[in-house]
């Protein structure tokens, strides 16, 4: 890596992310119990299977990330706010890898079969990794893109928190604001090892593939088993929550600008300065994880 490279990059970490978010991690120790219901978010089958089909592909997928992420940050020792901040993402990823299994797990013991999307993901991490260094790199800051996108879409709409179920809200806040806070990370590591912006469209288009197949996948999967409780009305209105338009609806739709902000040639994550979300939602999470323990006592 020039010196040119090494002094743009030590730019965009310093100056472009705000002086107000720090990449800190941070566990949550997150747990469901029998107060659980199986259809946690808008007591919805359809939605429900679609977030934990997402939510499946978590700790595979994520340990991918960390893997990729350590294959590469020795090269940045010299932008030590880069290299720091990579360190920080690791810790972050690992801790969320560990939360989402506990929430795979008990949608497995409900009779969700996730056990086939984590196991999917077993059998095709060894062909991507597999790929060109700088490949797994680019869709290494793809895929964290999405996850970027994932936290706005939470935390911009409220009502989509105030949905979730007491027992997971929890998770989804505390998820939210760190793909937020580390959202420019793996993209700034590709920067500084890459950086060519048809490696970085490729890895866009490679990690939409994958994405959507995997979710997809489990979601097919998982509402073949609940057949007995899947309804066309349901299936309908969790369709229109996701692409229909008016309020409250047409969430992914409403998002996708922040999506293909990616294919911007001078593209860069902080340019969309999000980070007063972050500032709102730590609170509430506070709040949340104290209402959370009220409920236990009292149980």
């Amino acid at each position: 890596m020039n010196k040119s490279t090494t002094k743009t990059l030590s730019w965009a970490a310093k100056k472009l992310r705000p002086a107000s978010v720090n990449i800190i991690p941070k566990a949550l120790n997150i747990s469901a119990d029998e107060s659980t219901p199986n259809y946690w978010f808008y007591d919805s089958p359809f939605l429900t299977q679609f977030f934990s089909s997402f939510s499946a592909t978590f700790p595979g997928g994520e340990q991918y990330m960390i893997d990729t992420v350590r294959m590469f940050r020795d090269q940045v020792k010299d932008n030590k706010v880069l290299y720091k901040d990579c360190g920080g993402f690791i810790g972050q990823e690992a801790h969320h890898s560990r939360e989402h299994k506990v929430i795979n797990d008990f949608m497995q013991s409900r009779g969700f079969p996730v056990e086939s999307v984590e196991n999917m993901i077993e059998r095709i991490l060894p062909f991507f990794k597999k790929m060109r260094k700088k490949d797994q790199m680019a869709l290494t800051a793809a895929a964290e893109h999405y996850t970027a996108y994932f936290g706005d879409l939470v935390l911009s709409n409220p009502e989509v928190i105030e949905n979730v179920h007491s027992t997971i809200r929890p998770l989804f806040v505390w998820h939210a604001i760190e793909e937020i806070e580390h959202k420019a990370v793996t993209y700034d590591l590709f920067d500084a090892t890459d950086g060519e912006y048809l490696s970085r469209i490729y890895g866009f288009v490679l990690a939409s593939a994958l994405l959507g197949y995997l979710t997809t996948y489990g979601m097919a999967t998982s509402m073949w088993v609940d057949r007995k409780n899947m309804t066309i009305r349901d299936t309908a209105k969790g369709l229109w929550w996701m692409f229909g338009f008016g309020k409250n609806s047409g969430y992914l739709i409403k998002s996708l600008p922040f999506l293909l902000e990616y294919f911007q040639p001078d593209f860069h994550p902080w340019d969309d300065d999000n980070s007063h979300l972050i500032s709102k939602w730590r609170s509430e999470l506070d709040k949340i994880n104290v209402g959370k323990e009220k409920e236990q006592k009292a149980a």
